[in-house]
C-alpha cells in the first residue's frame, strides 16, 4: 500500500505596537492511504493554521489594548472562547474622563457597593450596609481610604421599589453574544407593576448612581437586544436626594430601536480603533 504525506505550513507577522512584532509559523503533517484526497486534506490543514494564526493576532491585540487602557474589559466565550469585549468598553472607549485614575476608581467602587447591595436585597430580602457584605472588602478599602471620603451607603433600593414596585425581580447574569460581538453582565431583570409610562413587559433595570441619558441607553439597547427585551429602565440611586432615590428612567422598545444604531456605530469605531 503507497503511503502518502501531506504537509501544510502558515506564518505571518502579527504587528504588537512595540519595537518587535510577533512572527508565529505553524506546521502540521499526515499520512494518507491514498492521493486521492490529498488536495481535500491540504486545504483542511491550511484553513486549521490559519485559524489558529488568526486566534493567536486576537489575543495579541487584545493584550496589546489592555496594555494601553486597563478599563477596557474582554472576557472569553465560554460558546468559542473568543475574547469578546464588553458592552461598557465599547461606550466608553473613547470617552474623556475629568477625573483622575483614583478618583474614578474611587467612583466605581462606589458604585459596585451599590450594585452588591441590591444584589443582596433581591436574593435575600435584607437591606444590609455594604460592611456586612463579605465581597466588598476591596472597594471598603478603597473608598474609606480614598481622598474623595465617598460614603459606602448610598441610596434606598427598598424605599424605590416601595413607590415602584417590580414584579418577577431577579438579579441578572453575564451573557456571551457571539454573534453581535459583546458581552455584558445585566443588574436586574423583571417587570414593572403600574409604573407611570413603563410598559409591563420583561424589563432589564440597570442601577446608577448619576444616570447619563446616552450613555445608558447605549448600554440598556445593548442588553435588551441580547434578551429580546423591548424595554430598558435605569434605577438611580444616590445620596443626592434626602429619600435616597430619584424616579425611573425609561426606554421604550422606539428609544431602544435608535440607541442599538448608534451602539453599532460605536462598535465598529471601536473595532476600527483597535484594528479588531
Amino acid at each position: 500500500m503507497k503511503i502518502t504525506e501531506v504537509s501544510a505550513s502558515f506564518s505571518g507577522v502579527i504587528a504588537t505596537g512595540s519595537y518587535q512584532n510577533i512572527k508565529p509559523s505553524y506546521s502540521m503533517s499526515v499520512e494518507l492511504d491514498s492521493e486521492d484526497n490529498a488536495q481535500k486534506v491540504f486545504k483542511s490543514m491550511r484553513d486549521m493554521l490559519r485559524n489558529i494564526f488568526k486566534e493567536e493576532e486576537q489575543q495579541a491585540i487584545v493584550e496589546r489594548i489592555q496594555k494601553e487602557r486597563e478599563d477596557l474589559r474582554f472576557l472569553p466565550s465560554p460558546k468559542t472562547g473568543k475574547l469578546l469585549p464588553s458592552v461598557t468598553s465599547i461606550i466608553n472607549y473613547d470617552a474623556d474622563f475629568f477625573v483622575s485614575p483614583q478618583e474614578l476608581t474611587q467612583y466605581c467602587s462606589q458604585g459596585n457597593c451599590i450594585d452588591a447591595r441590591v444584589k443582596h436585597f433581591v436574593k435575600t430580602g435584607e437591606w444590609v450596609a455594604a460592611k456586612d457584605i463579605k465581597d466588598l472588602w476591596t472597594d471598603i478599602v478603597i473608598l474609606t481610604k480614598g481622598s474623595l471620603k465617598l460614603p459606602l451607603d448610598v441610596g434606598d433600593f427598598p424605599g424605590f421599589i416601595e413607590k415602584y414596585p417590580l414584579n418577577a425581580l431577579e438579579v441578572g447574569e453575564r451573557f456571551f453574544n457571539d454573534e453581535l460581538g459583546f458581552t455584558g453582565e445585566t443588574d436586574l431583570m423583571g417587570i414593572p407593576n403600574k409604573i407611570k409610562d413603563a410598559l409591563d413587559i420583561p424589563t432589564v433595570f440597570d442601577v446608577k448612581r448619576t444616570p447619563s441619558k446616552i450613555s445608558n441607553g447605549l448600554q440598556l439597547s445593548a442588553y435588551c437586544r441580547n434578551y429580546g427585551f423591548k424595554q430598558g429602565i435605569i434605577i438611580p440611586l444616590s445620596d443626592k436626594t434626602g429619600q435616597g432615590f430619584s424616579k425611573p428612567v425609561i426606554y421604550n422598545e422606539e428609544s431602544l430601536n435608535g440607541y442599538f444604531k448608534m451602539f453599532q456605530s460605536k462598535q465598529k469605531n471601536f473595532k476600527k480603533r483597535y484594528s479588531l
